[in-house]
């Protein structure tokens, strides 16, 4: 209780106004030291030529309640440490004066640090100017077990901040040096830092470097912005990153997810914005700099509507015109799928946000997704019966593959304090089997890394040297599971992006694709997207897989069965064939089965068509008919039919069997030698109803009989047909 008194006497000493002028930095020190000596062995036993006051900011912590009565600290380890270990710039060290260590004050250090340390400068100092590791804290303590409980508690930690157990009283001089090194090695070793939960920025954040200047500048040039790319690919790390970057030049950045309105309304999601933009415009004022951000009534989010969020941005960029405010807006395909049922929330949502980009010239928007289709096109929801504010208002910025370098980066940068010695050889192993995805890259290296574990040699700090011959061990069963992922991920853009999904089809050869490209409008933006994030390539003699995407195809061979949302699909390799084929004796295509195209009505002659066809097959010796594709075998899709059924596949398809086939043919025929399956056919859901030769002749409304002649269903008219045809069917 006497350290914790004294403590809090001597920081309010140390909390009286301009704190540099009350006491020099040696005098600080020497007050520190005073009440906590392991401090000052620590800061002996650090010092060197080149690293004269290792400790050279402290203070007492007084109002975070889980650390109330702990000195903290900032020092550097010196160069020899941070070089080995990777550790840029200062190290917070905690002093704690409690025999019994708790749960809640590690969670405290691994999730407070970096604002403990900003909130304490801002207090002492008025200004921000000392920025600790994301990666690396020091703990003393007196507690005798508190390394079996941090080995216990880091172990299900979140955080990317371990926390290291030393004991400056114990050690001293070059034997406390050897201790720090090695519980660093120990600690650091054992935290996989490739592998990661959560987004990250900062130190944790590779490559991008080309990416983050054109982004910013085109911020600078009051462009709105759309960051595209494939489910785990970083966008919403990039997001992070760019607030970060972008924060010293006085941008304010709120960052929202369209993927709430799934479950909430749009007046929530405009209220989720003016949330985050007030924790913004806060964030940028402890920065030092001068915002603006209103009394606690200009700060409300209760019940805010679109139109209410759009005058608060209007309001906080007038009265704050040497800020930027840059509205960010994650998982924009969610916003496009709620747009087909309800495309009226999403223009009064979208146009909320262009009138404040519009209205004031120091607002952007920027938005992450799959996809940029949503802003390519005029009209929102499927009957495009609604204007889109946001058509041609965003340009595009793709995320493509790591090159070389930043996988070099990567690698090395974050192996380094986990003691491992990236080889140039292991490097170019990595790339050739990810392709540079990066999501992939940390995944391999997270398997490297676990497969090298045990190399690290007791009681030594050299690193293990990785060359390509672990990463080939390691790569076989990391195949593995990395397909799935890969799956998974054009899975993904399958939902919001069928036509680029299909083209990842790896069972299609290049020259399919170009055939399918060019015949196909749709399929030929969607080819384009796909060259724009790298996973395509066009050269002179057509679109051709770039590396890339054919090491990520040999993980595993997405087919477009794994790839569809709704399940029961068929590869559309086979689809492929037949259509190459052209209609035929055993072959059909219907544009559709309900839906009369010109006027958009139901059409009882087309659905006949269907069951005329279906009852030649029977009567003859089987075939395939294809709905959803036109006589010249473009994909045209079920879109039209569906709108009937309320998009439900299983709807469709009973009424299909059922309701049309099985009540006019007959149901025992259409159960026993009639399949159907859906099929994505060049980006389009398609339905393939396979016939087989009827076991009885198929009568149509028990009246009418039909067979095939050649690529024409005809109607057996004359009695002298019907009787010769039953004769042979006898």
């Amino acid at each position: 209780m006497w350290a914790v008194r004294k403590m809090s006497g001597w920081a309010r000493a140390m909390n009286e106004a301009d704190w540099e002028a009350q006491m020099g930095l040696q005098e600080v020190r020497s007050r520190f030291f005073g009440y906590f000596p392991a401090a000052e062995s620590l800061d002996s036993s650090l010092r060197t030529a080149s690293n004269p006051n290792p400790m050279f900011f402290m203070a007492s912590v007084a109002k975070e309640i889980d650390l109330k009565g702990s000195g903290l600290a900032l020092l550097r380890l010196g160069e020899d440490l941070e070089r080995r270990f990777g550790i840029n710039g200062e190290v917070a060290a905690y002093f704690t004066p409690w025999r019994d260590f708790q749960r809640r004050s590690f969670n405290a250090m691994t999730l407070r640090t970096s604002d403990l340390i900003r909130s304490l400068q801002d207090q002492i100092m008025q200004s921000e100017r000392f920025t600790p590791s994301r990666r690396v804290a020091l703990l003393i303590s007196t507690d005798p077990n508190v390394q079996t409980k941090l080995d216990e508690w880091q172990s299900d930690s979140y955080s990317e901040l371990t926390i290291v157990a030393i004991d400056p009283l114990r050690h001293t001089g070059p034997d406390l040096v050897a201790e720090i090194t090695k519980n660093l090695r120990d600690r650091l070793g054992e935290r996989d830092l490739y592998r990661t939960q959560n987004p990250v920025s900062g130190v944790d954040f590779f490559g991008r470097a080309g990416l983050m200047r054109n982004l910013s500048a085109a911020i600078d040039g009051d462009q709105n912005i759309a960051i595209l790319g494939l489910r785990r690919s970083g966008k919403t790390s990039v997001l992070r990153e760019l607030r970060r970057v972008l924060l010293p030049r006085r941008v304010v950045m709120p960052i929202a997810d369209f993927q709430m309105l799934e479950e909430h309304s749009a007046e929530e999601l405009a209220s989720s914005i003016a949330a985050s933009l007030n924790e913004e415009l806060k964030v940028v004022k402890a920065k030092g700099i001068d915002v603006w951000i209103g009394n606690e009534s200009d700060q409300s989010v209760e019940d805010l509507t679109p139109s209410a969020l759009s005058d608060r941005i209007k309001r906080v960029a007038s009265r704050n015109p040497g800020v930027r405010i840059v509205v960010a807006v994650d998982e924009v395909e969610s916003a496009a799928a709620i747009a087909r049922e309800n495309p009226m929330a999403i223009k009064v949502l979208l146009g909320a946000l262009r009138s404040a980009a519009q209205a004031r010239e120091n607002v952007s928007l920027v938005f992450s997704g799959v996809a940029n289709r949503m802003f390519r096109s005029s009209s929102l929801g499927d009957r495009g019966e609604v204007d889109n504010p946001m058509f041609n208002q965003v340009s595009s910025v793709y995320l493509t593959p790591f090159e070389l370098e930043e996988t070099t980066s990567l690698l090395r940068d974050l192996g380094r304090p986990m003691l491992l010695d990236w080889q140039p050889d292991a490097i170019a192993e990595v790339q050739r089997l990810t392709g540079g995805f990066p999501y992939f890259v940390r995944d391999l290296a997270s398997a490297v890394r676990k497969s090298v574990r045990a190399e690290v040699i007791e009681d030594s700090a050299d690193a293990v040297k990785i060359n390509a011959d672990h990463v080939s061990v390691s790569a076989p069963e990391w195949a593995m599971v990395a397909g799935e992922a890969w799956n998974g991920i054009v899975s993904a853009l399958g939902i919001h992006y069928p036509s680029a999904a299909s083209l990842l089809d790896s069972s299609i050869t290049e020259a399919e694709l170009n055939e399918w490209i060019a015949g196909d409008a749709e399929a030929e933006q969607a080819a384009e997207d796909l060259v724009a994030l790298k996973l395509l390539q066009r050269d002179a003699k057509g679109i051709l897989y770039s590396p890339t995407l054919a090491a990520l195809q040999s993980l595993s061979r997405p087919s477009m069965r794994s790839a569809d949302p709704v399940g029961g699909v068929d590869r559309a390799s086979t689809v492929d064939e037949l259509v190459r084929q052209g209609e035929s004796h055993h072959l059909e295509f219907k544009e559709t089965s309900r839906i009369n195209l010109r006027s958009g009505a139901k059409d009882t002659a087309i659905e006949s068509a269907v069951v005329k066809t279906v009852a030649a097959f029977l009567n003859s010796d089987g075939g395939e008919l294809l709905i959803g594709v036109a006589d010249d075998g473009s994909a045209k899709g079920l879109d039209p039919d569906l709108v009937l059924f309320k998009d439900s596949v299983d709807r469709f398809e009973r009424w299909i069997r059922g309701d049309l086939l099985a009540k006019r043919i007959d149901q025992h025929l259409v159960t026993d030698h009639v399949a159907t399956e859906f099929v994505r056919f060049r980006g389009k859901l398609i339905l393939k109803v396979s016939v087989s030769r009827g076991a009885t002749p198929a009568w149509v409304d028990d009246k009418t009989l039909y067979r095939r002649q050649g690529n024409q269903t005809i109607e057996l008219v004359s009695g002298r047909d019907v009787q010769q045809f039953l004769a042979q069917r006898s």
